[in-house]
């Protein structure tokens, strides 16, 4: 019987021992990292401006479609020499492959101090990513309407061109 009674003792005893050691454990910190990578800002520069060429309007309105590579279609309007078509031209810097959109206005104005036209259906030839060494290129056109009889003069105006990372 003694032998019973030292085993019952010697369980107690381990069971007492690793109680007290789970009680006892030591709490631990550690001091984590937390990492942001911040992408090169995209930038996009006109390097050539819209430019419709030179027109002579009819007695009912007309328009110049200017396509991306700067050829035109006119309709009611009289192309002159002169002054050469030719579409937008914009470059871009970015981040290395990095996708991205254009956006364009529907529409915006030009003048020449009291007279205006419309100009709308913008359209460009941007791809979807820039370059592995993070330049893009694209080329904008879109339609000039000219009113009947519109008034001669030389007209201008801006319009926005935004690009943003996708």
């Amino acid at each position: 019987m003694k032998k019973i009674n030292v085993l019952k003792l010697s369980i107690a005893a381990a069971m007492s021992v690793a109680v007290l050691g789970a009680s006892v454990a030591k709490a631990d910190s550690v001091t984590a990292t937390a990492n942001a990578s911040i992408a090169t800002a995209l930038s996009v520069t006109e390097g050539t401006q819209v430019n419709f060429g030179k027109v002579a309007p009819s007695a009912a309105a007309g328009t110049v479609v200017l396509a991306v590579g700067g050829t035109t279609t006119d309709t009611n309007v009289t192309r002159l020499s002169g002054v050469t078509a030719v579409a937008g031209a914009f470059t871009l810097a970015g981040e290395a492959s990095a996708t991205y959109s254009v956006t364009l206005p529907a529409s915006t104005t030009v003048d020449d101090g009291g007279n205006s036209m419309t100009v709308n259906a913008f359209t460009n030839n941007a791809g979807s990513a820039l370059d592995g060494g993070g330049a893009g290129t694209f080329n904008v056109g879109a339609t000039l309407n000219v009113g009947a009889s519109q008034a001669a003069g030389t007209y201008s105006g801006s319009y926005a061109v935004t690009v943003n990372y996708n």
